[in-house]
């Protein structure tokens, strides 16, 4: 081979193979939000509270940030809640992708409904859903019909709760483990409802998790509820087997399903003529719950700790108990009340922020409308120039007229846009000073132009007289030469 041809070669193979790897890795398919949540999930807050924002990748931040507002969701810290949900909006926001901003309003609405303020939940809930549903997303659509039907059933409405789930439930699922969700969910209505053939359907149909390990929350929940099911239908003996499955995964941090787990157990043993065993477990469901910011996860425990002593016979302690059930619900009114406080704050935070976003893409249209008025400009200035300088054209006076109007329009819509703010500002945002102003700025434009357009078409009617002169020069030389040669031959 020749020589001379190697290096040119190489080179062209080296270019071919970059431009093969930047294909590759463009045609490449991104990370799913399912699967990014699913390399997360599992990590400690702390953990996440550590890559809050880190990533360059502004999916995988939103990611953090939603799971960190998932896990003060679950215990009960609506502050911190409420602040997560904030950022993830403006993660969102910032994304432009349809599927950040339905878990971002899905964020917001679970905060509002922490807060007890289910107007607003609700708001956002529907905001989530009706974007789900534009975006095609079916996953996200059948998450926030779970979402809205939790909400209902907190409420109490049942029936509407089971609504949803089943709306939920009609959509392909890509993760078990939410479709798992949505099934316990209906089965505790259904339960909830008396319906105990329903709720025992759905409630196995949960129960997908073989090993705590894999989702402790899930599994707790799970047996959780075949234990409720199974005490309604008066099956004591399975009720106790999934009890104790429940609580033997007390090693893991999930407080509030081994609480409710344990107070169910206790109740049933109530219920068996166990009373000694009943206290026992009441105290371990209290013991679980009792650090929880959450008081209305805390009431319902309290109140089986006090039936459990009631029914030990120790009427002293029962008492007490119910004493502590009595505040207990006391704070959880007074809760409720600084929940409205927080409530309106949060509406005040997310209104600013949507200003915040209204102001910063205005400044970004105003700015983009200046350069483009300055591109203009320069080019219809350019323009005159060149015909005012040109040795060769000639223009008449009314295209430089139409050519000067629009440089004045366009020179006062720049003037506008620089001073609008300003002049916002000083005239407390009044149409007729701000009117008046851009009467005024007019009135001293038109002059202006008025004198520019005057010398201009003077310069150009000295030019033009020129050129033409020039050309009859020419034409007269020309003529003269041919009747030179004419004479001569």
């Amino acid at each position: 081979m020749n020589m001379s041809l190697t290096h040119p070669l190489k080179s062209i193979l080296r270019i071919a193979l970059v431009l093969l790897v930047i294909i590759h890795g463009l045609l490449l398919p991104a990370q799913s939000l399912d699967e990014l949540t699913s390399k997360y999930e599992r990590m400690p807050l702390d953990s996440l509270l550590a890559l809050d924002g880190r990533s360059s990748e502004i999916r995988i931040n939103a990611i953090v940030t939603n799971l960190i507002h998932d896990r003060y969701v679950y215990a009960g810290d609506a502050h911190e809640a409420m602040a997560a949900a904030l950022r993830l909006m403006g993660i969102a926001e910032r994304s432009g992708s349809d599927s950040l901003v339905v878990l971002a309003y899905a964020a917001v609405g679970s905060a509002f409904g922490m807060v007890n303020d289910i107007s607003a939940s609700l708001e956002h809930f529907n905001m989530a859903l009706e974007l789900a549903r534009r975006s095609v997303n079916q996953n996200l659509q059948g998450f926030v019909a779970k979402e809205i039907g939790i909400l209902y059933r907190n409420g109490g409405d049942h029936r509407t709760a089971l609504r949803f789930y089943q709306q939920a439930l009609a959509l392909p699922q890509d993760q078990v483990q939410e479709r798992s969700r949505i099934m316990s969910a209906t089965g505790f209505s259904y339960l909830a409802l008396g319906m105990l053939d329903s709720a025992l359907y759905y409630a196995k149909e949960a129960d997908v998790v073989r090993v705590p390990s894999d989702d402790p929350y899930g599994y707790v929940g799970y047996q959780g509820r075949l234990g409720e099911v199974y005490t309604a239908l008066k099956d004591y003996d399975l009720a106790e087997l999934y009890y104790k499955r429940a609580l033997a995964a007390d090693t893991f941090p999930v407080p509030r399903p081994i609480a409710h787990a344990a107070a169910g157990y206790a109740r049933m043993l109530i219920s068996t003529g166990r009373p000694q065993e009943a206290l026992g477990m009441a105290r371990k469901a209290y013991a679980t719950i009792a650090t929880s910011r959450d008081l209305s996860e805390i009431l319902p425990v309290a109140q089986v700790l006090a039936e459990a002593f009631e029914a030990n016979n120790t009427a002293d302690s029962a008492l007490a108990w119910m004493k502590v059930e009595r505040a207990l619900r006391d704070s959880v009114q007074g809760s409720e009340n600084r929940g409205r406080l927080q409530a309106q704050l949060f509406q005040i935070q997310l209104k600013e922020q949507e200003v915040a976003k209204l102001k910063a893409e205005e400044v970004a249209a105003r700015s983009h409308n200046i350069q483009f008025g300055i591109i203009a400009l320069i080019v219809i200035t350019l323009g005159i120039f060149l015909l005012i300088f040109s040795r060769t054209s000639v223009v008449g006076a009314k295209a430089i007229k139409n050519l000067s109007l629009i440089a004045l329009l366009l020179f006062f819509e720049f003037i506008n846009l620089l001073l609008h703010p300003f002049l916002d500002r000083i005239t407390n945002h009044s149409p007729i000073l701000m009117l008046l102003a851009m009467a005024a700025i007019a009135g001293l434009l038109i002059p202006l132009h008025h004198r520019m357009e005057k010398l201009i078409t003077n310069m150009l009617v000295s030019k033009n007289n020129r050129v033409r002169l020039e050309a009859a020069r020419r034409t007269i030389e020309e003529l003269e030469g041919s009747r030179k040669d004419s004479a001569a031959s």
